[in-house]
């Protein structure tokens, strides 16, 4: 499903923290968003999953303005997995996961089998099948990050919407998720601090610097170190990775 925004600004406490953005990421399409904190990344993602409502412009799904849709409708399209990861949860892990099918069910209504498979899977997508009977509540902060991804995906969306997803992950994970989301090719919009994840995952990068967009496109297009240097003030150099062919970004820590 098309993801477009058009013309997004959103307030908060009085101060502009997104300022007229447009924005796509195409069907089935992997959109990665950067900049630094504070550049409005976060804010912007959650406009997409209904957190918030832009004080101005309209985000669409497939042609349609989500705010159009009722909450139940907007969640059987858009799954999200926000920075805010709801550690509290009293839940057994596969009950988290099986929130997931919320959107699908009439009140009241009990898990039936698709809903068990779909679960089951979702665990098993992310490394976590032998994990249902835990207590989410007592997981490391990498699990809990796999789980609340396997509830998203249990969600069956036409559109993931993830917000720093490889945060608290290790290494391994991180390669993992990576590998997991290219393989979905479900239309992903999602923010990342790690510059080089980014080039590696994303069909399209957008970059956001104080609220506004500075620069959209491939990668290649995007990742360089005039831009770089403009917007995260570091030093770098752009070159192919050996073993994937993707630019690969290389730091100058001893820069001043």
């Amino acid at each position: 499903m098309r993801v477009a925004i058009e013309g997004l600004e959103v307030a908060l406490s009085g101060r502009t923290v997104v300022s007229g953005v447009d924005l796509l990421a195409e069907d089935g399409e992997i959109a990665g968003l950067i900049g630094p904190n504070g550049s409005g990344k976060s804010t912007l993602l959650r406009t997409v999953y209904r957190y918030l409502r832009p004080h101005a412009g309209r985000v669409l799904l497939g042609g349609t303005d989500i705010r159009s849709l009722t909450p139940a409708a907007s969640a059987r399209l858009v799954a999200a997995l926000p920075q805010e990861r709801g550690s509290d949860f009293e839940l057994s892990v596969r009950a988290v996961v099986a929130m997931g099918r919320t959107p699908y069910k009439r009140a009241f209504a009990g898990e039936d089998r698709a809903d068990a498979d779909l679960v089951t899977a979702a665990l098993e997508q992310v490394g976590m099948a032998g994990a249902g009977g835990r207590r989410f509540s007592a997981l490391s902060g990498g699990e809990r990050q796999r789980v609340l991804l396997a509830r998203a995906l249990a969600q069956d969306p036409k559109v993931l919407v993830l917000d720093e997803p490889t945060n608290h992950l290790d290494v391994q994970h991180q390669v993992e998720l990576l590998a997991l989301l290219r393989a979905q090719r479900r239309t992903t919009l999602l923010s990342l601090h790690d510059l080089n994840a980014a080039a590696s995952l994303c069909d399209r990068l957008h970059v956001l610097h104080e609220g506004s967009l500075v620069a959209s496109g491939t990668p290649r297009e995007v990742l360089t170190p005039e831009l770089l240097a403009e917007v995260f003030g570091v030093r770098v150099a752009v070159v192919d990775h050996p073993l994937t062919g993707d630019p690969l970004i290389a730091f100058d820590h001893r820069a001043m």
